[in-house]
Order: structure tokens, then sequence, then C-alpha cells
């Protein structure tokens, strides 16, 4: 028998390659949650130029698409109400793939650094309070469904990125971010839907991580680190690789926790995290889609920066009030003296779902923040602090509150005895060092351990009257 020619040989490899067996993107699988009532795109790779079909349970006609030239195909499919009843899609084209046990219900999608990654076994020597109850009865949650994305760095938007669709499973929940599945756990057993989470977290990461180059060329590069000491601290290499291929799944909504690494470009922290809402926002089609931010939890820092922590709850804070759609949940009362991965994570997880009942879902007769500083009068030597979201009053009454600093015209400040006021809804601050005051500052530290609540529970932000600047105070 004659060899074949080389051409020929070369002729059927090419062939063979372009000919693709159909897929789908991986944020797609067995077992996932899609978003109800709304638009999805399914959409993945195929041989370019041939016909592909899709059929999904819940419709009664099959859809067709030819894919484009580099292979890739989209079909838009609407969800139907959220529902347990399992659910199927399939799509053919020269081979069929079959993703079953889907549920229609609410999808989240849970970022930041290592607060929210942390997973419900916790770190090494840091656990996770209440870790082994959670885990030992993770499986009754047969609605609840989770997605990790896998850790990538990349300097351009990806299409794809790794993770795979499981089921709230022991095995599965010890790996997984104790604040999302705490979250989860509880809004799939009050709303009595499936949830989907999708967890995208890096420990470590700065905010410039989590944008994209159009994003970050708004901002002046002596405020930020163009390149730093860790790949994933680089700007936009996280949302290339790890929010890039997410765009495509329509989602509830957004909890945020990311600030830590933050601390030294406190001052511009404000402006980023707006700028990365728009941006997400944007990219996912959904100019109304919620933000449910994570305050950082206080702790001892051993370093340059001045106040970096503090100042970033600060600018968390004044992005939600500035922005819409957007709420933020206080943790200064679970901080950690000694580690910045606090085991109250379950605390958190639970204002998250206050928060997300109230402000997304419309629940009545629930707390959604902690008090915030509406004003502060200057009288008698004393400083009278007028709260919001203390309607029903404040919390301890008769138990002197900590926290409170009083200053003067030199801007000095001293440590100031507070109760509660007569009224509930106040707050009077005195100081024998400052006889004359005209600032005041709340839980402006770092590290702090804060006694002041509002009726339902939740705690209270730091506060400062001053506006005195702090620059940058960058290192890689």
């Amino acid at each position: 028998m004659r060899p074949k020619p080389l051409f020929s040989i070369l002729f059927t490899l090419i062939c063979t390659a372009l000919h693709a067996e159909v897929t789908f993107h991986p944020s797609f699988g067995s077992h996932m949650v899609l978003q109800q009532k709304t638009t999805v795109a399914l959409h993945g790779s195929a041989t370019p130029g041939h016909r592909v079909v899709v059929r999904c349970s819940w419709e009664q006609n099959d859809r067709t698409v030819v894919t484009a030239n580099d292979g890739s195909w989209s079909v838009p499919v609407v969800t139907p109400e959220a529902s347990f009843e399992p659910q199927w899609i399939e799509v053919c084209e020269k081979n069929r793939i079959r993703l079953d046990d889907i549920l229609i219900g609410e999808v989240w999608l849970c970022s930041g650094q290592s607060n929210m990654e942390m997973p419900m076994r916790g770190f090494p020597s840091q656990p996770v309070d209440g870790a082994a109850a959670e885990i030992a009865t993770s499986m009754k949650y047969k609605g609840l469904r989770l997605f990790t994305v896998g850790r990538s760095c990349a300097e351009t938007p990806q299409n794809e990125c790794k993770g795979e669709w499981s089921r709230s499973t022991p095995d599965q929940v010890a790996l997984f971010s104790a604040v999302a599945y705490l979250f989860g756990r509880r809004l799939t057993e009050t709303l009595d839907v499936p949830v989907g989470l999708i967890v995208s977290s890096y420990g470590g990461s700065r905010i410039e991580s989590w944008m994209d180059a159009e994003s970050m060329a708004k901002f002046d590069p002596k405020d930020y680190i163009a390149k730093a000491d860790k790949p994933y601290r680089d700007p936009c290499k996280l949302y290339n690789g790890m929010i890039a291929p997410l765009t495509g799944i329509p989602v509830r909504g957004v909890v945020w926790l990311q600030g830590e690494s933050n601390h030294r470009n406190a001052h511009i922290y404000t402006s980023m995290l707006r700028e990365l809402m728009g941006l997400w926002r944007r990219k996912w089609s959904q100019p109304e889609m919620p933000f449910i931010v994570c305050q950082i939890a206080p702790t001892v820092f051993h370093g340059e920066s001045i106040l970096g922590r503090v100042r970033i709850m600060e600018a968390q804070l004044r992005a939600v009030q500035e922005e819409n759609r957007a709420w933020m949940v206080s943790t200064s009362d679970i901080g950690d003296e000694h580690v910045v991965h606090y085991p109250k994570k379950d605390k958190v997880a639970e204002r998250v779902f206050y928060s997300a009942l109230v402000n997304v879902y419309g629940m009545g007769g629930l707390p959604a923040s902690g008090p915030t500083v509406a004003r502060v009068d200057y009288t008698d030597g004393r400083a009278v602090v007028h709260f919001a979201h203390a309607e029903r009053g404040l919390n301890p009454l008769k138990t002197e509150i900590v926290g409170f600093e009083l200053a003067g015209a030199d801007g000095v400040y001293h440590p100031a005895a507070a109760r509660i006021g007569t009224d509930r809804a106040t707050v009077e601050v005195s100081s024998d060092a400052v006889p004359a005051p005209c600032a005041l500052r709340y839980a402006f530290t770092d590290w702090h351990r804060i006694n002041l609540y509002n009726h339902a529970g939740l705690p209270a932000f730091p506060y400062r009257s001053d506006s005195v600047e702090y620059g940058p105070n960058l290192q890689k």
C-alpha cells in the first residue's frame, strides 16, 4: 500500500480539528440554578458555521442557531418562575450534551478577598464558628447549589473560567465560602426557592484587580500600584480571568467583601468601588443590579498606613450612600484583635441576608442597616449625636457607650464618655479634657469593639465629623 501524501494527512487532521464537538460554556452545567423570570443566553462552542439545536424542558419549541466563524454560539431563552422541579437542557450538533438537575431560582454572585474566600472549614488554625454543625446538616438544602470560580490571572478578558456546579453536600460545603453559603442557606429557607451561589474571590486581592482597563484609565496612576508584588494584585487581572467569563450569567445581585488590601490607598477607595459597581452593571447589562457591601472588620494593624482600615470602612459606607441600589452591613462588633480572618462569618451572612430581604426582595418588618450618624450638635460643652436607622431606639440603655472621642479647636482627640439620651435615638458625649468640643469621632480606629446597636441588634458604623485628608502610602 502506498503511503498517503503528507498534505493528505495534514488535511485530514485539519478537517478533524474543525469539526469540534458542541460544548456549553463552563459556567453552565448539571445541578446549576438559573435566575428566574429573565432571559438567559445559553452559549458555548461548536464547529464554525454549523447548526446547533437547543432544547429546554420548560419550552415547547426547539431553538436553532448557526455558529459564528470562531465556533461560538448563543441562544436566548426565557426562564420560568422559581421551582424545585428539576429541569434539563440539551444541545445538539454532531454530538449531544444534556444538562440535568437544573433548578430555576435566585442566583447571587459573591466576590472579594480572603474573608469572602474563607471556606466553611476555615483556614489552618483559623476556624469558622459553628462550622461543623453547618457542614453536617448541609445535605438537607436540596435547592442550594454552589459554584466556585477557579483562581485565574489574565492579561486580557477571558471567555471561559474554571469551575463546576455542585449540590450542597458536606464535602462541597466544607470547601465553599462560609459567608456565601450561610447567606444562601438562609435565603433558600426563607424564600422557599432554589438559590445558586457563584463565588469569585481571591485572598489578598485589591479592588483594582477586579476592574477592567477602561475603568482603571479613569484614575491617576499615582493613586495605585500598576505592577504589584503578586500577579493577582495587579490591576485588571482578576476581572479578566474571573469576572469577564461570568457576565453572560444573569444574577439577582452581588455580595462584595473586600478592602483590607487597599488600606494604603483608602483615599481613592470610594471612587473605585463606585466605578466597580458601574462596570459590573454595564457588563451584565443590569443597570439596577443590587450590591450589598460588607464592611471590613476591625483588627490590630501593624504597618505604616495611617488609619487605613477604618478609612476603608468609611469609604465603603460613603460609596453605598452615593450609589443607587447599594447597601452596606456593619461588622464593627465582630472583628478579631489577632487575625484578619475573624471566625464570626455567620453574623456577616445574617446581616447580608437581612439587607437582601428588605432592599432587594421588598420584605417589611425587618432591620436593614445599623445606625448611621445623621448629625452632631455641639452645645453646653457636649456633643449630641443623632442617628438614622434607630427608629425604635438605641441600645444598651444606662450603659457606658465605648468608642467615642472629642476634639476641640486644636484638633486633638480625647476619649469621651457617652450614654444614650432620654429620647433613645441620640448619644450624649462629653470629655473633661475637651470643654468646648467641635469635632467627634466614633469607632474611628483600625481596631475597635463597639457596643452601640439599634433595637434590631445591628451595630453602628464608624464615623468622624472632621475632614482630615490622607494621601496614598503605596507599597507593592
